[in-house]
């Protein structure tokens, strides 16, 4: 049986990053399912040298692209 190894990418409509004045990275994930049974949003910091700062900031350069 084959799996599948590849992570989902969150869709960017999900998702809010901000980049603070100290350089940390604040990412907002936007829960999804029916608005009664909805979990909290999930909030996220990464600081430079996280093993996840240069992917955010990746995203967050793509998404300011556009």
């Amino acid at each position: 049986m084959k799996t599948n190894t590849e992570p989902v990418r969150i869709p960017d409509e999900r998702l809010s990053i901000e980049k603070r004045s100290d350089g940390a990275l604040v990412v907002r994930v936007q829960s999804e399912g029916p608005v009664d049974s909805r979990l909290p949003d999930a909030v996220f910091s990464f600081r430079c040298g996280d093993p996840q700062y240069a992917y955010w900031l990746g995203r967050l350069e793509g998404m300011l692209a556009r």
